[in-house]
Order: C-alpha cells, then sequence, then structure tokens
C-alpha cells in the first residue's frame, strides 16, 4: 500500500534522506505535506559516500520536436558514443536508464562507481548540446515484499512510495539543470515491471496504483526543478488483457480516469511497429504475403501498428505524448539463424525496411504535432552486449551491428532532416 504521509525519522536514517542536504531534505518533504510556497531548490542533492555533482553548464529543455536515442552509456567511451550522437547522427535528445537497484544495492548504501560514469555521462552528454532523459526503475529488492528470489526479474516499485520520492528527489536535484526530462518507471502495464503486492492480489497490473505513484513522484520533481520534462513511464504495446499484461489503451484510459495524468508533462509511449510499416493502421487490410509472422494480418489489432498505437495516445491523452521506446528489429546480417523467442517478427523486416521506417516514423511524429520527443532504440546495445542476438531481443533493434559497423539505419538517420 502506498503511503503519502511525512517520514519517520528512521525511516529518514536508514534510507539516507538525513544525508542530503538540509534544503534538500527539506524539498523532499515539502513535497508530502506542502501548503504554503515552495522552498528555493537546492542546485544539488548530496548522498553520504557519493563525490558531490557539479553540473557545468546548466540549461532547460531544448524547444521544438526532439530527435533522440537510447544508448547504452555505462560500457565503452562515453565520450565517443556521445559524440557519435551529437555530431554524427546530428539528435538532440540521448536516453539512458538508471536502474534504482544498481545505485542503492542495499536500502541506503549507494554504489560510488555508478554516480561517477553518470556523472560523467550527463556532463559529457550536456556539454555537447544533447538533451537528456533520465529514465527510472527497478527499485532494491530490499526495498519491495513482492520480490521473489527465485524469480530476480520481476522488477517492480518500492511498498513505501516515499522511498522512490527520496531517490527520484536525489536525482533532480543532483542532476538539476543538467538533465532535461525524468522518465517515472517503464511499462508498468507488464506484470514483470510492476510486481507488487497489489499486483499479485488482483492478478494483473493496477493502473490506479501507478497513478498514485505518478501523483506523488511527479510534483517532488516539478518542484525540484520546475524545467524538468516529467513523464509518465511509456507503456507497453501489449494489446493481451490476463494475468501478465494490461492492453496499453485500455490501460492508459484506466490511468487518465484515476488522476494518474495530472501530474506530468508528458504522456510516454512505446511504439513497437513488429513487421508492419509505420503508416499502416491494423484496420486497413494490408497484407504482406511474404511475412512468416502472421500476426498483424491474420489477427490485426492495433497493438501491431505504429500508426493505431499512436492515433489511439492522441486521442486518450490530455498531455503532449513523449515516445520513449521506438523502432524495429531485423535479423539481418547478425551472424545467427532465428530470432529470439517471441520476436519472430525481426526475421521478416530487412536492414533497408528497419532504416526507412524510423525516419518515417520520425516523420509521422514531427508533422502530428501532439509528440514533444522521440527515442529511437537503440543505438549500440549489440556493440556492448555479452549476450547473443539470438537470445537478446534487444540486440536486434541496434543500428551498428556486432563489429562495429553502421547499418543502413544509422546513414539514414544521419543523412535525415532534423527540423524543429
Amino acid at each position: 500500500m502506498f503511503q503519502n504521509t511525512v517520514p519517520s525519522m528512521h525511516l529518514m536514517k536508514r534510507t539516507g534522506l538525513l544525508a542530503l542536504t538540509g534544503a534538500a531534505a527539506v524539498l523532499l518533504l515539502a513535497c508530502q505535506i506542502v501548503v504554503g510556497p515552495t522552498p528555493a531548490p537546492p542546485p544539488t542533492a548530496r548522498v553520504e559516500g557519493v563525490p558531490d555533482f557539479t553540473c557545468r553548464q546548466a540549461r532547460p529543455p531544448a524547444p521544438g520536436f526532439g530527435y533522440g536515442i537510447q544508448s547504452q552509456y555505462a560500457v565503452g567511451d562515453i565520450g565517443y558514443w556521445n559524440r557519435v550522437v551529437s555530431d554524427k547522427l546530428g539528435l538532440n535528445w540521448i536516453k539512458a536508464q538508471v536502474r534504482w537497484r544498481d545505485f542503492e544495492p542495499v536500502p541506503g548504501s549507494y554504489a560510488i562507481d555508478k554516480f561517477a560514469l553518470l556523472d560523467v555521462f550527463i556532463n559529457d552528454a550536456n556539454e555537447r548540446g544533447l538533451n537528456i532523459l533520465l529514465s527510472v526503475v527497478d527499485a532494491p529488492f530490499g526495498l519491495r515484499s513482492a520480490y521473489d528470489p527465485r524469480d530476480p526479474d520481476r522488477l517492480g516499485p518500492p511498498d513505501d512510495t516515499r522511498e522512490a520520492v527520496r531517490f527520484f528527489g536525489l536525482l533532480a536535484g543532483r542532476y538539476r539543470g543538467c538533465t532535461q526530462a525524468i522518465e517515472i518507471w517503464n511499462e508498468s502495464n507488464l506484470a514483470r515491471e510492476w510486481t507488487t503486492p497489489r499486483t499479485l492480489t488482483a492478478g494483473r497490473p493496477d493502473a490506479a496504483e501507478f497513478a498514485a505513484f505518478l501523483n506523488t513522484i511527479g510534483p517532488t520533481l516539478k518542484a525540484i526543478d520546475p524545467a524538468l520534462i516529467v513523464i509518465a513511464g511509456g507503456l507497453a504495446p501489449t494489446g493481451a488483457n490476463g494475468p501478465e499484461s494490461r492492453d496499453d489503451i485500455v490501460y492508459l484510459g484506466e490511468l487518465a480516469a484515476a488522476g494518474g495524468l495530472a501530474a506530468v508533462d508528458c504522456v510516454g509511449a512505446h511504439l513497437n511497429g513488429f513487421n508492419l510499416p509505420p503508416d499502416q493502421r491494423h484496420d486497413a487490410g494490408y497484407n504482406d504475403p511474404t511475412a512468416t509472422f502472421r500476426g498483424p494480418f491474420d489477427n490485426p489489432h492495433h497493438s501491431w501498428s505504429f500508426r493505431s498505437t499512436l492515433d489511439a495516445y492522441r486521442q486518450i491523452s490530455p498531455k503532449p505524448i513523449c515516445v520513449t521506446e521506438f523502432g524495429w528489429p531485423t535479423m539481418d546480417n547478425l551472424g545467427v539463424s532465428g530470432a529470439p523467442p517471441g520476436f519472430g517478427f525481426a526475421l521478416d523486416n530487412t536492414e533497408a525496411e528497419q532504416a526507412a521506417w524510423i525516419v518515417r516514423a520520425f516523420e509521422l511524429m514531427r508533422a502530428g504535432g501532439t509528440v514533444r520527443l522521440a527515442i529511437v532504440f537503440n543505438l549500440d546495445y549489440i556493440a556492448k552486449a555479452g549476450t547473443s542476438p539470438a537470445v537478446d531481443s534487444s540486440l536486434s533493434y541496434s543500428l551498428i551491428r556486432k563489429n562495429g559497423v553502421p547499418r543502413p539505419a544509422f546513414d539514414a538517420l544521419e543523412r535525415m532532416p532534423k527540423r524543429p
């Protein structure tokens, strides 16, 4: 059960909230009980044992439509990969995922090396003119009663939302001015991403529970950094309602009805085109007779279609849309036969189609007027992973090959006009 009361002194000591500067601690508490004017936010948030961070070039988010990509920043030469994004591809946004339990493996104990890497990434990317989106997921196991060590891949938020307020507030305060957007969680319509006591009891993720989570954390982030773009975590395009998932459009409607979009600036969306071109609606009668993966053609549903899903978001959302993941996988030239389980559609897509469809998707999103920013998934996972593309589905989305050679989508993205 999420709680929104003031943390006890015991909780503050155990979680490290008292290690924040006085102003930051007051600010985080004020987000829970604020009645009068919000105190001026501090330039940084401090945590015991972690060196202070100084934002060398603070700036607000760039206006206009945002063109971005997700990078595995923690592996390889940070400056080199940031330079690829800014100078070679000419994009103005970069997304990095912050796995909370990696930064705080044990509640109240922080991983200095993780913060050090993120510090370098943020200052370097910011100084290159890149806007930074941090996607924050996966609470420490010690804060989750629903955690099962027999199934550690089932992720979820802390039982007590005040713990999330503390960590999200720490990130927003530490990187104030150097981070332009924070995404609150990831694919909460999947049980494996949102495993809570309520999920286990109800047998499915509950949009009202996520609404309460957003409405607690969103004001915290805006109080610390009013310029920050606060994004409701992107949903998975599942198309299924069962014990493990909720149809993203149904769930989004429930989230809006529960008031869950009131405290965010942007509604996150994950758009996977499967093996359909971005222009094709699910109900337009389109058929690819060469496709071996037949779901979109034999069982039409909005979740198969980039265009149909985006249109549905536009109808439901009262806020701008931030597409925090989109792309098309292809197994071409990856050196393996077959595809990861459940990703047979990647065998139907060619590298040429991946390239053309990513560019066309950017054009559609920009022209529609409701999308604030769009993030390609992903730049470089395959070049940095220790797994095989026959097993790891994320690798087939990469815009470069295992040997670092750019795929056609990389070149197409480089040539694509970036109109604000």
